[in-house]
C-alpha cells in the first residue's frame, strides 16, 4: 500500500504509517473519501471522483483545493509506475481528513491531509460479477442534515452495521431503504431495477450516495437512448422486480441472481443485465 501525505510519497510496505490520535478523522470521520479503479496508468472516472471531493470539501468546510488534489494524484501515479510497473493496476482511494486539532468539536483553520491509498491486484477480470444472495434490510437509512446529503464522510458506521447484518444473513449484498420504505441503494453501491419494461434507479433526494459509476450509467443510458427513470421506488414495489443490478466505481454492474423478499427467493433474468451491460458498453472499465 502507497500512501501519500501532503504531496510526500510514503511507502509503509517495510514500516508502518502512523496517524495521530489526535487527527480529527480518527477521532469525528471529520474529512471524506473517494474508491476509485486504477487500471491503463490511470484513474478511471477522475473528473467525477474531483467533482465528488469538490462538494464535499465545501460542504465540510476543509481546506484543500482542486488544484492539490490533481498534483498529489500525479505524483501518486508516478511512484505507483516506478514501484510496480506500467502494466500496474489496483484499486486507490483517496481520503482527506482536517488533520490534527485541538481537543473539541471546533474546527482548526489549517491545510487537511491528503492521503492515497494503493491496493494493487494482479488481474481484472472480464466477466460480469454476479451476487447470488440480495436481501432487504429492514433497518431504515438515517436523513442526514441537508449540508451532508450525497456526502461520502469518513463516518461509515451506517455501513458497518448493515454490512454485519448482511453477512449474519450469509447475504452477499443488501438493498437498503429510507424512513418512507423507499429504496435508496446497496450498502456500498448504488442499484438499477427493472420494472414495467424499463430501467430504475431511485431518488436520492434524502438519503444515499449518487456514486460516480451511477453517474456514469445515467449519462450512458441518456445517450444511447435507453429508457430509464429516477423515481422513488417502495419497498413493495421489489417483489415483482424482474432484474437488478448494482454498481459502484470498482464494479460497473453486479447481477443479482436472487433477491429474497420476505424470505421467499426470487430468482431474476440476468440476460436483462447483460444485454444492458452490452448496449453501455461497460467493458471499457
Amino acid at each position: 500500500m502507497l500512501i501519500q501525505k501532503n504531496a510526500k510519497m510514503i511507502s509503509d510496505h517495510e514500516h508502518q504509517h502512523l496517524v495521530s490520535i489526535e487527527d480529527r478523522g480518527f477521532l469525528y470521520g471529520d474529512g471524506c473519501f473517494s474508491t476509485a479503479q486504477f487500471i491503463r496508468g490511470e484513474i478511471q472516472l477522475w473528473q467525477g471522483h474531483l467533482a465528488r471531493f469538490e462538494k464535499a470539501i465545501s460542504a465540510l468546510c476543509l481546506n484543500c483545493d482542486m488544484d492539490r488534489i490533481n498534483t498529489a494524484k500525479v505524483k501518486c501515479l508516478d511512484q505507483i509506475s516506478a514501484q510496480y510497473g506500467e502494466n500496474a493496476q489496483g484499486t486507490i482511494k483517496v481520503l482527506i481528513s482536517r488533520g490534527q486539532g485541538q481537543r473539541g468539536y471546533a474546527p482548526p483553520d489549517q491545510d487537511a491531509d491528503l492521503y492515497f491509498y494503493f491496493y494493487p491486484q494482479t488481474a481484472f477480470t472480464t466477466e460480469i460479477p454476479t451476487l447470488e444472495k440480495v436481501g432487504l434490510i429492514d433497518q431504515a437509512l438515517s436523513t442526514p442534515m441537508q449540508q451532508l446529503r450525497g456526502i461520502k464522510s469518513l463516518n461509515r458506521l451506517e455501513q458497518v452495521l448493515l454490512k454485519h447484518q448482511a453477512n449474519q444473513q450469509a447475504w452477499q449484498e443488501a438493498l437498503c431503504f429510507d424512513q418512507h420504505e423507499h429504496l435508496v441503494e446497496g450498502i456500498s453501491s448504488n442499484c438499477f431495477v427493472y420494472l414495467e419494461g424499463q430501467w430504475h434507479t431511485p431518488d436520492l433526494a434524502l438519503a444515499g450516495i449518487d456514486g460516480v459509476m451511477r453517474q456514469e450509467i445515467l449519462s450512458r443510458m441518456q445517450h444511447f437512448q435507453i429508457a430509464h427513470q429516477i423515481r422513488k421506488i417502495s419497498r413493495s414495489e421489489l417483489a415483482s422486480v424482474q432484474a437488478i443490478f448494482l454498481c459502484n466505481a470498482l464494479h460497473p454492474m453486479q447481477i443479482v441472481h436472487t433477491l429474497i423478499v420476505d424470505q421467499v427467493q426470487q430468482t431474476l433474468d440476468h440476460h436483462l443485465c447483460e444485454q444492458l451491460f452490452q448496449q453501455l458498453q461497460l467493458h471499457d472499465f
